[in-house]
């Protein structure tokens, strides 16, 4: 590997040349820097949930459990009861944190996540639909959490296209209270065990969760997080104007209705299995660019973060009010109301501080 070092008064990148120069890549340091920070804080969070519990289990315990040793208590405590939830707020954080930062980039506004404009609400109208009618099944739950998601995205995007992403924004919130609504209102209504086994699932959990669940939809995950940062570039074009990714050959509309499509999915994906977990797609994007001081949203970046919140949230749904456990999910909803005060306090401010 051979880095080779850009002027530094002008810009404070590296350009970093692999296998022989076959690859090469140019990094902004503060970006490098702070998506290592990011990755080094996810490691230890993640380390801390494994470590953590009735049955505390020191660091090196955990690192030679993960390494195929440790006595059977360690064991059973830290890759049969911790590991599949760890792994499950990883996969979901990071999913969540790449769509957040898809519709933010889509909407060009910090507050354009899938949260915020409709989906999770969405999601749950088709999984109530999926219960009532035809009983509690993990492909039923997924099946109406897909159509109901997708359906409020698709439109919220259809009655606001060609505008500001403001708009795009308000018409997300139009759509989710009236969904809201009759959410509430189908479940005051609905049996006692519907609306239990509703109930319970959105309020966003990541407990009970088995490898057999986690497996299928990680690879599923996995597979559309890849296609979103393949369309990274095309992306940042999109960010620049349409009439400047036209130039570069980009198909606008075609390209926003895919992104709209992937970061539905990476959403819907999450709350059919967990339920809906807020806060983390609306945070995740803005705090990676505060990390890494880059211009753009970058993808990766925002998945790293969004893994961050929620591992440090599952910690705290865990371990705030032991032994009583939270729902992951009325965490992050707090988390994200207090976060919500303040983006729209600075912005506020920001417009104040312009006009004066």
């Amino acid at each position: 590997m051979r880095v080779e070092r850009s002027v530094p008064f002008l810009c404070p990148t590296r350009t970093i040349r692999l296998f022989g120069g076959w690859v090469s890549r140019r990094v902004h340091l503060h970006a490098l820097s702070g998506a290592s920070i990011t990755i080094g804080a996810v490691v230890l969070l993640a380390l801390a949930d494994l470590s953590l519990g009735a049955y505390p289990t020191p660091i090196s315990t955990v690192l030679e459990v993960l390494a195929g040793g440790g006595d059977h208590h360690a064991r059973l405590a830290v890759a049969e009861w911790r590991l599949p939830r760890v792994l499950a707020a990883l996969l979901f954080g990071a999913a969540l944190g790449m769509s957040g930062a898809i519709f933010q980039s889509l909407a060009r506004n910090p507050l354009g996540s899938p949260d915020i404009v409709g989906i999770d609400a969405g999601a749950f109208t088709g999984i109530l639909f999926v219960i009532l009618f035809a009983g509690y099944t993990p492909t039923g739950i997924a099946a109406g959490a897909f159509v109901g998601g997708t359906t409020a995205a698709l439109t919220a995007y259809l009655l606001a296209r060609g505008s500001s992403g403001l708009r795009f924004v308000l018409t997300g919130v139009g759509i989710a209270m009236p969904l809201t609504a009759f959410n509430t209102w189908m479940l005051s209504t609905s049996r006692l065990e519907v609306a239990t086994a509703a109930a319970t699932w959105g309020a966003g959990s990541l407990d009970n969760l088995e490898r057999g669940e986690i497996i299928p939809i990680a690879g599923l995950l996995l597979g559309l997080m890849l296609c979103a940062v393949c369309l990274q570039r095309r992306l940042h074009s999109l960010n620049l104007g349409d009439d400047i990714a036209r130039a570069h050959g980009v198909k606008v509309d075609r390209l926003r209705t895919v992104l709209l499509l992937l970061g539905a999915a990476l959403t819907i994906c999450v709350t059919a299995l967990a339920g809906p977990i807020g806060f983390v797609a609306l945070a995740a994007p803005q705090l990676a660019r505060l990390a890494t001081r880059a211009g753009d949203l970058s993808l990766a970046t925002a998945a790293i973060m969004g893994c961050a919140l929620l591992v440090a949230a599952d910690i705290i749904s865990i371990h705030l009010f032991a032994p009583t456990r939270l729902p992951v999910g009325l965490v992050t909803l707090v988390g994200g109301g207090a976060y919500l005060i303040a983006l729209l306090s600075l912005q506020l401010r920001s417009t104040n501080t312009r006009h004066q």
